[in-house]
């Protein structure tokens, strides 16, 4: 009842949301309203705005609505044989493309351990894995992020991405003030360890005049698509979507930049664990040079 009318405003919406009449769901309110000797909701000429009361209770509310939705899940999958779930966050740049393949493995070889994307930590990996939200993170960097166990994955290259009409799209590489004269397409403003804040412009004492903040990958090509900027992804990441043949990679100085992609557990996890056991899938799938 608190998310519902919180999230519509008004108990009339609210009502329709719960199958359940207006006059029903008011009666709900005043009584809940009553029980607590407080006033949950502020009247007002538009809206119903939750009071310093009611935002505790909705903060509750949706504490354990969502434990609910995640406490049936569990039990849907110890229905079908899954004893076990790993969730696994995988950071903004990752890409998925690696994802159908190594999944159909792993499950082939673990029926009962079941896999949960997390892609809503994608910016803060390391966080939703120091904070328990995923067992184990697919994250990139010039150097393994310390306070956790990190395996090795790959070697990657930052490339820089162009349309495929661009000037630089014809050069074998460009400078750090090349890209930083042009406008430049970023999954957020926030500068990332180990990439190409650290790695590019930095070093050169430069930074970009303009940076739009795009998200999430398909948002981030589809400004460079447009004209509208250019960015620099991994090579791992950028590889499927050349396929189209509307964008083109330029490497990124004349020696190159470099980084590592890292699964990423906390310490102490045990030998046979479902994190670790989908980290050997992972890394026998996914290893490269």
């Amino acid at each position: 009842m608190m998310v519902a009318i919180a999230d519509a405003g008004s108990v009339s919406d609210a009502a329709v949301q719960l199958g359940l009449t207006q006059s029903a769901l008011s009666h709900r309110l005043k009584e809940a309203e009553r029980l607590l000797g407080a006033e949950l909701f502020a009247r007002g000429q538009r809206r119903l705005t939750p009071t310093q009361a009611g935002r505790r209770l909705l903060h509750a509310a949706r504490g354990v609505l969502a434990e609910l939705e995640r406490a049936e899940r569990d039990i849907h999958r110890l229905s079908v044989g899954i004893e076990e779930v790993v969730r696994l966050g995988v950071e903004a740049c990752g890409g998925y493309h690696w994802l159908p393949d190594s999944l159909a493995a792993f499950t082939a070889s673990h029926p009962s351990i079941g896999v949960e994307i997390v892609p809503d930590v994608s910016l803060e990996p390391c966080r939703a894995l120091r904070q328990g939200h995923v067992d184990l993170a697919l994250i990139a960097g010039s150097h393994p992020p310390t306070g956790f166990e990190a395996v090795s994955l790959r070697r990657d290259e930052l490339r820089l991405v162009v349309p495929q009409a661009h000037t630089l799209a014809q050069q074998e590489w460009a400078s750090a003030e090349e890209v930083a004269a042009e406008p430049y397409v970023a999954y957020h403003t926030t500068p990332e360890k180990g990439r190409e804040y650290e790695q590019l412009f930095s070093p050169a004492g430069v930074l970009p005049a303009r940076v739009i903040s795009a998200g999430v990958t398909d948002a981030v090509l589809a400004l460079v698509r447009g004209g509208l900027g250019v960015s620099i992804l991994p090579a791992w990441t950028l590889a499927p979507h050349l396929k189209l043949g509307d964008l083109a990679s330029v490497a990124l100085t004349a020696k190159g930049l470099h980084l590592h992609w890292f699964l990423v557990m906390r310490q102490g996890e045990a030998e046979d664990s479902a994190a670790r056991q989908l980290t050997r899938t992972l890394c026998d799938r996914l290893s490269g040079s």
